[in-house]
């Protein structure tokens, strides 16, 4: 019974350093991947296929081929997903900052806005900005369309028409850097219902431990089974 209660402390103590702090593990990590999706890192400027766990970091460059998806899960607690035909390049992740390039597809963030932090996603026509909790999603059509969908929240767009701030229940279409249209937001799509039922599961996961150290609370999902 002795070395049973003594499991899960020395577990924390052995395995967490190496699992969380190794390289930038503690920025971003891709916490879900469907299909045969390739990373591309500044160190090897190969392809690779992605894997669970896998930590990214700034320069490192995604590609979502068709029929899959992928998941990157930030240390705040922010997710951030890509769906098929998408492609996201890292420009910059740091404690309280996460940059980012979308050139094509559709992304779905749901931001945890936690105190001082922030995150920014750029496209080839906007730069988009998010500082509170927020979700929302971008979408990149073929044909140049942009549009912004804000579910929850707020977004700060700034694109050649000017800086737009989209409410929860928007959509703003951009097109060819000087078409600028705010709406009502549309029925959602599958991919929308896809990632609301995702953040339905892990919102139903348990809060952190308080004998967790505040870095890996994002993870300790991860460390239930343990």
């Amino acid at each position: 019974m002795r070395m049973v209660k003594l499991f899960p402390l020395l577990f924390i103590l052995v395995f967490i350093p190496a699992y969380t702090f190794s390289s930038s593990l503690e920025f971003m990590q891709i916490s879900l991947v469907d299909g045969d999706v390739q990373i591309r890192t500044e160190d090897t400027e190969e392809w690779a296929p992605a894997s669970i766990n896998m930590p990214l970091r700034d320069g490192d460059r995604i590609w979502v081929p068709e029929g899959g998806k992928l998941e990157l899960r930030l240390r705040d607690g922010t997710y951030l997903r890509l769906d098929e035909g998408s492609a996201l390049e890292v420009l910059t992740l740091d404690k309280d900052s996460f940059q980012f390039y979308l050139t094509e597809g559709h992304a779905y963030a749901n931001f945890s806005g936690q105190r001082g932090s922030f995150l920014q996603m750029d496209t080839p026509v906007s730069s988009i900005r998010v500082y509170e909790r927020s979700i929302f999603k971008v979408d990149l059509s073929e044909d140049g369309l942009n549009q912004i969908s804000v579910l929850k929240g707020s977004t700060d767009v700034e694109s050649r028409s000017g800086k737009t701030t989209v409410k929860s229940g928007y959509t703003l279409t951009l097109e060819d850097e000087t078409y600028a249209e705010l709406s009502p937001l549309g029925p959602p799509d599958d991919w929308e219902t896809w990632n609301m039922e995702r953040d339905r599961r892990l919102a139903e996961r348990r809060p952190p431990p308080s004998y967790l150290p505040e870095e890996i609370y994002a993870y300790s999902g991860d460390l239930e089974t343990y």
